[in-house]
């Protein structure tokens, strides 16, 4: 008899894409690990609750994740409509205010270890103009530092960033989307604390009104607000492995026997064990190949990230995996030919604490035996 094993990922979403084995310097990059789900925006600094990120002045960021049932929501929140870029969860900062005013909000963290002086760097981050916003500016910022400050004031920092990442317009063909802010970077030496945000005042930020866009949010009716996401500081000599060169991806073509593969797009609702509809295309491709080889057994085993209670993780990958074997019985397979397994986080296979080491281990896997 044949079977296979479904490993899955604590948070939702697995898929095969390139990975960097080198680790991202910056914890928590893509502002999925937080201390309380987000109800709605952050009214002071001290509301904003993820995990090593913070204000560096009285400005408040904002958090969303698709854990809350609040204005703070992903995709659904006060400021506009967005899926995360990456994952979950993203962040929120006013970058400019209409006004005498220059109001500004940045996010702060410290990376996991500091930078080697004249060692290459890749640093890049994801931003996107939240749709309520009536006003887009042509520039956004990061600084890189060796010493943490704080400003007790809520407005532009009186700091020269290290990148300016300036458009040629305050509003380009690409506004409204998920844009890449990138560069390298030849590290002076002892950089250990990273802020994003504009850094030039209202003077010396080009805006542009956006007339016709409906006016949905009166907090932003004379405002750029940001969305953040993907941030990361990797070394610059570290290459982009796909995953496929790890583990190869189940095509339900061509499928040996005793060999590992992962399955490609299995998705949950967010720490929970409910399938989501897009799961579905993969998993019908398990059920086609059991129909046409019925001395197939199937084994379901569900395996998460090192984040979280070790026994909390075992029982959730194990409930995904009932999930997954409740769909193929739904299909018409028989369940004496199914069994299931959770795992959590015991089987690694990246032996690292790291973002991108989390995001291979995080896996849908399948094999057959007979």
């Amino acid at each position: 008899m044949i079977f296979f094993r479904l490993y899955f990922l604590m948070h939702g979403v697995v898929g095969l894409q390139p990975v960097l084995l080198a680790q991202n310097l910056v914890p928590n990059g893509s502002f999925e690990d937080y201390l309380i789900c987000p109800g709605s925006y952050s009214l002071n600094p001290a509301e904003f609750r993820v995990i090593s990120w913070r204000s560096i002045n009285t400005g408040s960021p904002d958090y969303f994740n698709t854990c809350s049932e609040g204005e703070a929501a992903v995709p659904y929140n006060w400021a506009g409509v967005s899926e995360a870029y990456e994952g979950h969860g993203y962040a929120g900062i006013y970058t400019w205010m209409n006004g005498e005013k220059d109001y500004r909000e940045y996010l702060h963290c410290k990376l996991s270890e500091q930078l080697i002086k004249d060692s290459l760097y890749h640093i890049e981050f994801r931003y996107k103009l939240s749709s309520y916003s009536k006003f887009s500016i042509d520039r956004i910022g990061l600084l890189l530092s060796d010493s943490l400050v704080s400003f007790s004031n809520d407005l532009s920092l009186n700091l020269k960033p290290t990148f300016s990442f300036i458009q040629d317009s305050a509003l380009t063909p690409n506004t409204g989307a998920w844009e890449i802010a990138s560069a390298n970077y030849q590290a002076k030496g002892d950089e250990q604390y990273l802020t994003i945000g504009n850094f030039f005042n209202n003077q010396n930020t080009n805006f542009y009104h956006i007339q016709f866009r409906p006016e949905s949010q009166a907090m932003l009716a004379n405002s750029a607000y940001y969305y953040i996401d993907d941030v990361k500081v990797v070394p610059e000599f570290s290459q982009p492995i796909p995953l496929e060169d790890l583990q190869p991806a189940f095509a339900g073509e061509e499928t040996r026997l005793n060999t590992i593969y992962v399955l490609k797009n299995i998705q949950f609702e967010f720490n929970r064990s409910t399938l989501m509809p897009v799961s579905y295309v993969d998993l019908d491709k398990v059920v086609t190949y059991m129909v046409n080889n019925p001395g197939v057994h199937v084994r379901l085993g569900g395996h998460t990230d090192d984040i979280g209670n070790n026994e909390y993780n075992s029982i959730l990958s194990g409930n995904r995996a009932k999930s997954a074997a409740a769909y193929l019985g739904s299909k018409g397979i028989d369940q004496n030919r199914i069994s299931t397994f959770g795992y959590g986080e015991t089987r690694p296979l990246v032996e690292d604490l790291n973002e991108e080491a989390r995001q291979i281990n995080r896996r849908v896997e399948i094999e057959f035996y007979r």
